[in-house]
């Protein structure tokens, strides 16, 4: 199994705990989320493809769990929107993340499932990336002390 350095978004600089997401700016953290939204846009829709083709017994059930991953990251992307209206609505940068793994995440079944594996646990760890700044820019917008956060 690939380590998660080797995930797509792994180029994209972001605190490595709470303590240092506490000191990147409103603007900086809306820019993270927004790039990594972007990021895995492609991926996901990969992801949702493959699943009707894993050699696995629980085929369906991983069909079923991509489609709420989809419904979870439109449910960040949606967070994203109402903070960025309450907050920066001027923060539009967006990193480039290209996601060059391609529409096939393998030919034979073992590679298959070791790259459908990757993929999922690198959205894992992005997708609670996304949510722990979703936090702490609502923490922000409500005005709350950064020890509360």
């Amino acid at each position: 199994m690939p380590r998660p350095s080797m995930c797509h978004t792994s180029s994209l600089q972001t605190p490595n705990d709470k303590e240092q997401a506490l000191q990147v700016s409103e603007s900086d953290l809306l820019s993270l989320v927004r790039s990594l939204l972007r990021a895995w846009e492609d991926p996901l829709a990969v992801l949702s493809t493959s699943a009707n083709t894993l050699p696995h017994p629980a085929q369906s059930t991983i069909s079923n769990k991509i489609q709420e991953l989809q419904e979870h990251s439109k449910s960040l992307g949606d967070g994203l929107v109402v903070l960025s209206g309450k907050m920066a609505p001027g923060a539009q940068t967006i990193f480039s993340l290209p996601y060059f793994g391609g529409n096939d995440i393998g030919q034979d079944r073992i590679s298959k499932l070791i790259n459908f594996n990757f993929l999922l646990s690198c959205f894992r760890r992005d997708s609670h990336k996304i949510d722990s700044f979703l936090k702490i820019l609502r923490c922000r917008a409500a005005q709350m002390l950064p020890e509360m956060c």
